[in-house]
């Protein structure tokens, strides 16, 4: 039986703090204001179907305010940054048909981690540039999108 934390920054009622002791893994990547495919919840089914027992750090919100005030940016950025360091593992997934500007930024902050495993086919627009630093600094490059794919390759990390 699967035993999975999921932490969102609507719902993280412990502070960051692990009541499981369980791996973290923060599923980084493409959100789009909410508007991108939601490959965070496909990914997370798998997981409990594979029966890992984990934390899972989600940033997307249910409902996410498209015009958000200062106040709330910071929270979500402050929020995600907490919880990418503290995270075991990060799997990033940049879909094809985005831009991911976030993303790639958090790319390049945690690439030398050796936490971080990337999820990205050749269609995205800066497939190159992920390849290339993904070779340079040994991260796993995954050109195959399908949530049960990353939810192994998240489990072989942890």
């Amino acid at each position: 039986m699967s035993k999975i934390q999921i932490i969102t920054p609507e719902f993280d009622y412990n502070g960051g703090e692990n009541k499981l002791n369980a791996k973290s893994v923060f599923l980084a990547g493409t959100i789009d204001n909410g508007e991108s495919l939601n490959w965070q919840d496909k990914v997370i089914i798998e997981l409990i179907n594979l029966g890992i027992e984990c934390e899972v750090f989600n940033p997307r919100r249910e409902h996410w305010n498209p015009n958000p005030t200062k106040e709330e940016m910071e929270k979500q950025i402050k929020w995600e940054q907490d919880h990418l360091d503290s995270a075991d593992v990060i799997a990033m997934v940049l879909l094809d048909d985005s831009k991911s500007p976030i993303s790639l930024l958090e790319m390049g902050l945690y690439a030398k981690s050796k936490k971080l495993i990337v999820f990205c086919t050749p269609k995205f627009y800066r497939f190159d540039n992920v390849r290339l630093t993904c070779e340079k600094y040994h991260i796993p490059l995954v050109q195959d999108l399908h949530p049960l794919i990353i939810a192994n390759k998240i489990i072989s990390k942890m």
